[in-house]
């Protein structure tokens, strides 16, 4: 994923606080803003498959990536988003959270254990799911979410992305994680039904 609110002083005073500055966006998530986001089919750490467009359920969607096998920021990014969301709150009510492997070599076995090992196995507005190759190629292309193999190590170089869809297309994206916790509570706000323009830098 920027957005602000408005922090109004008690109301005996009658006074308004001034309002902090806008959270500017990357030209790179303000490029994808309003771009048609494609239905690919998911299988899911249940078993379920299910199309991308039936998990949020009427509610937005916040779609990650990730692979189980990740050494780096995978985790404290999937961390992170858990965290804030209870923080700022809506989940389950505003949105939901899809992680999405990138890595064809993930199973659905893998997809319970990440999901176990973060608390969130059980947790119904959380979704991790695999997807196949040219799913996966159409998806990622659209979010302009990039990685790449390293051969040596068999890990993935890869950046860290929090893309909010709705009625198929992208709301606002957030690119790298902790530090991004009051871009995610102002995009709630929207999601709420609040404008709030942002500004690419």
């Amino acid at each position: 994923t920027a957005l602000l609110l408005g922090l109004l002083a008690p109301a005996a005073t009658g006074v308004v606080a001034a309002e902090p500055a806008r959270l500017p966006a990357t030209r790179a998530e303000a490029r994808i803003e309003g771009r048609s986001v494609p239905d690919i089919p998911l299988q899911l750490a249940n078993g379920d498959e299910r199309m991308l467009s039936e998990l949020g359920q009427g509610q937005a969607l916040l779609v990650t990536f990730f692979y189980g096998r990740c050494a780096g920021v995978c985790q404290p990014f999937l961390e992170w988003i858990d965290d804030a969301t209870t923080q700022v709150g809506g989940l389950g009510k505003d949105y939901r959270v899809l992680a999405l492997s990138f890595d064809e070599a993930d199973t659905v076995a893998d997809l319970r254990t990440q999901a176990r090992a973060f608390g969130l196995l059980d947790n119904p507005h959380w979704y991790f799911a695999v997807a196949e190759h040219a799913a996966l190629a159409q998806i990622t292309g659209a979010l302009e979410f990039w990685y790449r193999r390293q051969s040596a190590s068999k890990q993935y170089d890869h950046g860290s992305l929090l893309v909010a869809v709705r009625d198929g297309r992208v709301i606002r994206a957030l690119s790298g994680g902790p530090g991004q916790t009051q871009r995610l509570r102002e995009l709630v706000w929207e999601l709420r039904g609040r404008v709030m323009p942002y500004y690419p830098v």
